[in-house]
């Protein structure tokens, strides 16, 4: 990730001097980190600055309110007011520790690490967005230990799976709204599958992904098979109609299944019924295709159809 000088230059020469003068023993414990275009050096002329001062929730209540009024009115602004007016929050904010929520549970040696707890887009914020300072080490600690290496590698296959059978159920729907001609309905769904492709593709690579306005930048950054389906992506965008759009995303989500076979990050059992993979829990449970193969026997055995074995599940007949 690339960092706007004009970003460091602004706290460096601006903000913290200000505050260091202002509030000497603010300053002398705060982390500032910067969020959104500016924080991951993407800023254009369109980008608004937002930014978090960080300070330890005694020190926020008794000092943060001083502190935000001077970031407020006496500090100038990198961005034009109507800009920051437009997004609807101030440059740079004053927020306590307790505000990280779950993420602060990564610090705390007694406790489980929170990984269902802290969403993707966090985790790439804490990897990724620029910090300008951390006196006290908070996201360097942060950093270490929420790296994708550390992500529990049964959880990988959880987000995996789980985003594969969602994608595999908006494309169903997605042919619906085609075949059908619904010409509102079908941007729609076409909307909700590409998000969906975009994220499968941090899920194959073990990558965190950004928020949705950033979604498509860091995308284009992954390894294979990502590479490979940005062609698509873009065809789903640029198709000439809703039948070859649908098509392309299909492409894509093909390619997906050949490298997530190639790779061994899941079993063709998986692929062929995420319905039941998912249902079953199969990330932990390494029985879950022996349950499907039992009810099937005992459908066959009863003179049914191996395929009515949900039927039998449901209904556990012996």
């Amino acid at each position: 990730m690339s960092t706007n000088p004009e970003i460091t230059r602004y706290f460096s020469e601006t903000v913290i001097p200000t505050l260091e003068k202002r509030h000497p023993e603010v300053a002398r414990h705060m982390a500032i980190q910067v969020r959104g275009s500016y924080g991951l050096g993407l800023a254009d002329e369109h980008s608004d600055l937002d930014a978090i001062v960080w300070l330890d929730d005694p020190l926020w209540k008794r000092e943060g309110g001083q502190v935000q009024l001077t970031l407020l009115h006496d500090i100038p602004r990198l961005t034009p007011r109507e800009l920051a007016a437009e997004h609807g929050h101030a440059e740079v904010n004053v927020w306590p520790l307790s505000w990280l929520g779950a993420r602060r549970k990564f610090l705390e040696s007694t406790s489980e690490a929170p990984w269902e707890e802290v969403s993707f887009e966090e985790l790439f914020e804490l990897q990724h967005n620029l910090v300008v300072r951390d006196p006290e080490r908070l996201f360097d600690r942060l950093r270490k230990a929420t790296r994708p290496e550390n992500y529990p590698a049964a959880l990988w296959r959880k987000r995996l799976i789980v985003q594969a059978k969602q994608l595999d159920d908006d494309l169903i729907e997605y042919r619906q709204v085609v075949r059908r001609d619904r010409r509102i309905e079908e941007p729609l769904m076409a909307g909700r599958v590409l998000e969906g492709l975009l994220r499968l593709g941090f899920y194959i690579s073990k990558q965190y992904f950004p928020w949705r306005t950033h979604l498509n930048w860091a995308f284009r950054q992954l390894p294979p098979p990502a590479c490979e389906v940005a062609s698509y992506l873009d065809a789903m965008v640029v198709g000439d109609s809703p039948a070859e759009r649908f098509k392309a995303a299909q492409g894509a989500r093909d390619i997906y299944h050949d490298a997530i076979l190639k790779q061994g990050l899941l079993s063709r059992e998986v692929l062929d019924a995420l319905n039941w993979a998912e249902r079953l829990e199969a990330w932990s449970n390494k029985d879950w295709h022996d349950w499907i193969t039992r009810c099937q026997a005992s459908a066959q055995a009863a003179g049914d159809d191996p395929e009515d074995f949900w039927i039998w599940s449901l209904w556990g007949w012996k």
